[in-house]
C-alpha cells in the first residue's frame, strides 16, 4: 500500500529553523562552540514560588482527574482579576475567559471557528509562522500586510486592497512584536477597532509578549470602546513567567468567539493539567511581584545589546519590547547570507528575516533569550568580523 499524505500537510514549508540547525549540527561537530540567539526560548528559570505552588498542586488526586476544557473555574476567575488589575476590564470568567494549551494553540484553532473555505486572513509581513497554520488547513486564502520601518512596523490599513478586505473575516496582529520588537499605542488599536468594525473583520490580537515592555505599559486592544465587538486577544504564561515549557495561555474577549473556540477544543483535547492551571493562577495573583523583574531583565539586555549592535556598525530601530531585535547588518546583504557568515565565521546562530516573510529580507532576528555573558560573547565575536568578505 502507498501512502499518500493530504495536499493540505504538503503544502507546509519545512520548518523555519530545521536547514539553520543542520548547519549548526555540522559546526559544532567541527569542534565549534556555538552561540545560538535564533529562538525565543527563555533561558530565565520560572520562579522558585510557581514551581512550590506545581509541586504542591502535582501531589493533590483532584488535580489527577481530566480538566474542563475551557480551563478549571481557580485559573478563569484569575485572568478575569488580572485583566481587572492590568487594564480596567471585566471578563465574565465563564463565556468570555478561555485556557489554552499555550496562545500557539488556540491562535492555530482559531480559523476554524472564523473562517469558511475561500475567506481570506490578513496575516502582517513579516511574521510569526503559526498565524498561517490554521487558515492554510481550512482552506481559507492569505493576503499578507507589510509591516515597514518607515511606518514604525505598524500595518498601513489604508493600503490594503478594499476588494480583499471585502473577502476579509480575520486579520492577525502581534503587538509587541515578534520579530520586529514594535509596540502598538491605544491610539492606533482606536483606528484599527473602527476600521474592523466599518468592515466586519475580526482581530485576532495577539499579546505573548504584553509584560515585557521597556517603556509605558503595553496597552490592550479591548481597551477601545467597541473592540469586544470585533476582537480578541491571546496571552501567554511562556514569556511572561518564564513558563515556555508549561504551556498554559488563554484568550480573551468577544463571548461568541471565545465560546466557539472553546466548542472547538471540546472536540480536539482535554486543556492542560490542572496542577500547571493552578500554578499559573498562583503567578497571576503573584504578578505585581514576580513580573517586574523579568521585564527589567530583557530591558537591560535589549538596552545592552543594541549598543553593541551599533558598535558593530548595525542598523535598527529601537525595539518597544519583546526579547528580540530586529536589525540590518554592516553590508547590504541577504538575511541568510548574514546569517551564514556569522555562523561560519563567528560562530553565532541568528534567525533570518527572509524566514518570516518577504518584508523581512534583509533583516536579522537577535533573540535576547541567553544568558547575558552569552549575548556579551556574541557582540565580542562579531566586533571583528569584516563583512567586506561576505
Amino acid at each position: 500500500m502507498k501512502i499518500e499524505l493530504s495536499d493540505k500537510i504538503r503544502s507546509f514549508k519545512p520548518f523555519l529553523f530545521e536547514e539553520l540547525y543542520r548547519k549548526e549540527r555540522a559546526e559544532r561537530a567541527k569542534g565549534k562552540d556555538i552561540i545560538s540567539l535564533a529562538v525565543g526560548d527563555p533561558d530565565i528559570p520560572t520562579a522558585p514560588s510557581i514551581v512550590n505552588c506545581a509541586v504542591s498542586e502535582v501531589k493533590k488526586g483532584s488535580n489527577h482527574r481530566y480538566p474542563n476544557t475551557k480551563g478549571n473555574e481557580n485559573l478563569r476567575r484569575e485572568v478575569s482579576a488580572w485583566h481587572k488589575r492590568r487594564h480596567g476590564l471585566s471578563f465574565h470568567p465563564a463565556d468570555e475567559v478561555s485556557i489554552l494549551i499555550g496562545s500557539k494553540e488556540g491562535i492555530a484553532h482559531l480559523p476554524f471557528v472564523a473562517m469558511n473555505a475561500g475567506d481570506y486572513c490578513l496575516i502582517p509581513d513579516p511574521t510569526y509562522p503559526t498565524y498561517r497554520t490554521g487558515v492554510v488547513l481550512c482552506g481559507g486564502r492569505i493576503h499578507d500586510v507589510p509591516l515597514e520601518e518607515k511606518n514604525a512596523f505598524l500595518p498601513d490599513l489604508g493600503k490594503i486592497p478594499q476588494k480583499i478586505v471585502d473577502k476579509t473575516k480575520l486579520f492577525f496582529l502581534n503587538y509587541p512584536n515578534n520579530p520586529t520588537g514594535a509596540s502598538a499605542s491605544l491610539d492606533f488599536y482606536k483606528d484599527l477597532v473602527k476600521w474592523a468594525r466599518k468592515n466586519s473583520v475580526i482581530i485576532a490580537q495577539d499579546a505573548a509578549y504584553c509584560e515585557i515592555y521597556f517603556g509605558k505599559p503595553a496597552p490592550s486592544i479591548l481597551e477601545v470602546p467597541g473592540a469586544r465587538d470585533v476582537a480578541v486577544e491571546f496571552y501567554s504564561s511562556s514569556k511572561t513567567y518564564c513558563m515556555a515549557g508549561w504551556r498554559v495561555g488563554w484568550v480573551v474577549g468577544n463571548s461568541k468567539l471565545v465560546c466557539a473556540l472553546n466548542q472547538l477544543k471540546e472536540n480536539i483535547d482535554s486543556g492542560p493539567f490542572n496542577a500547571v492551571q493552578n500554578a499559573v493562577a498562583f503567578a497571576l495573583k503573584n504578578h505585581e511581584t514576580i513580573v517586574p523583574p523579568i521585564r527589567e531583565k530583557f530591558k537591560k539586555r535589549a538596552q545592552d545589546f543594541c549598543a553593541g549592535l551599533a558598535a558593530c556598525g548595525w542598523k535598527f530601530a529601537q525595539p518597544g519590547g519583546s526579547c528580540f531585535i530586529w536589525a540590518k547588518p554592516p553590508v547590504s546583504c541577504s538575511s541568510l547570507d548574514a546569517v551564514y557568515f556569522m555562523l561560519e565565521h563567528a560562530s553565532v546562530l541568528t534567525a533570518p528575516g527572509s524566514g518570516f516573510g518577504r518584508c523581512g529580507e534583509g533583516y536579522v532576528r537577535f533573540s535576547l533569550t541567553e544568558p547575558d555573558n552569552k549575548l556579551r560573547e556574541t557582540l565580542r565575536r562579531l566586533k571583528p568580523l569584516d563583512w567586506t568578505r561576505l
